[in-house]
């Protein structure tokens, strides 16, 4: 199977959308980014009823710069990143994207709040973007949590993990060498639905097809990343590729390239493709 347009008739390539979520609970339910021109990106939802996915909509809780909400397995409560300003730490730096939780209640959403200053480290006068940026914040368990953000002194963006012990994150501990590269930008993290593998957008690699392509890492027996490798030319191009996630049941992965996939067109506009994972032969790869 090659990859084909994920529900085309809702992400029809005439705006530009780079993130994805299907509630694992409910998969009736999906949010994701969407950028209209040159406006603020909002995450929208929409809802399978009637047997057709209705029209999407602005989330309530998006009422700012907002992009990648994601899912915790229980399916109520989403991390996503967000420019809106963190009350009694302003940002002082050029951009500076934070991570902020909401609650859904079968009816509503929750009032946003911002995750603790050790995982929120907002820009200092001066700093710049990516600096302290972060945007994914990926769970499939609903303790360990999976982000990418460039720290002070690094050379690029790299991939970072906490854990949620009895309502506290533990500090961001960076990953080995095996998924960060030194010379190399990683982020965008999305686990397998069994925590074997790691999906990470990387820019221009050396083994790269161009762009940023999607690298997968695998765990080995005793816990261990494998040092990670390019997805290929099913899934990668000379453009730009990202990771989205998976269907609920694990069967299809989910990722965002150009509308026309296969164009040169620098102005192409983002959109989700889905391919069986089994297509992927993530097996054969680390053989």
């Amino acid at each position: 199977m090659t990859p084909i347009p994920f529900l085309p008739e809702i992400f029809t390539g005439e705006h530009n959308e780079f993130s994805v979520a299907i509630n694992p609970a409910n998969p009736n339910m999906i949010l994701f980014t969407r950028r209209i021109g040159d406006g603020k990106q909002k995450i929208y939802e929409t809802y399978y009823r009637n047997k057709q996915w209705t029209e999407p909509k602005i989330a309530s809780f998006s009422t700012d710069r907002d992009e990648i909400a994601l899912f915790t397995p229980n399916g109520k409560t989403v991390y996503f990143g967000s420019e809106r300003p963190i009350p009694g730490r302003p940002n002082k730096g050029n951009f500076d994207i934070n991570i902020w939780k909401t609650e859904w209640n079968n009816e509503n959403w929750s009032e946003p709040v911002p995750l603790p200053p050790h995982i929120n480290k907002v820009q200092a006068e001066g700093e710049e973007w990516p600096l302290h940026n972060l945007s994914y914040f990926y769970t499939i368990d609903g303790s360990q949590f999976y982000t990418g953000s460039l720290v002070k002194g690094a050379k690029g963006m790299d991939i970072f993990t906490t854990t949620l012990t009895d309502g506290e994150f533990t500090p961001l501990e960076p990953l080995p060498a095996a998924v960060n590269t030194e010379e190399f930008w990683e982020y965008a993290p999305i686990l397998s639905p069994d925590g074997n593998y790691l999906f990470t957008q990387v820019y221009q690699r050396d083994d790269g097809l161009g762009g940023d392509d999607i690298y997968v890492s695998k765990q080995d027996e005793n816990g261990n990343w494998l040092p990670s490798k390019n997805l290929g030319p099913l899934v990668n191009s000379q453009q730009n590729e990202c990771p989205a996630g998976f269907s609920p049941d694990g069967s299809y992965f989910l990722f965002f390239a150009p509308n026309n996939k296969n164009s040169n067109d620098p102005d192409a506009k983002g959109r989700p493709y889905i391919v069986k994972t089994a297509a992927l032969q993530l097996d054969t790869l680390f053989k």
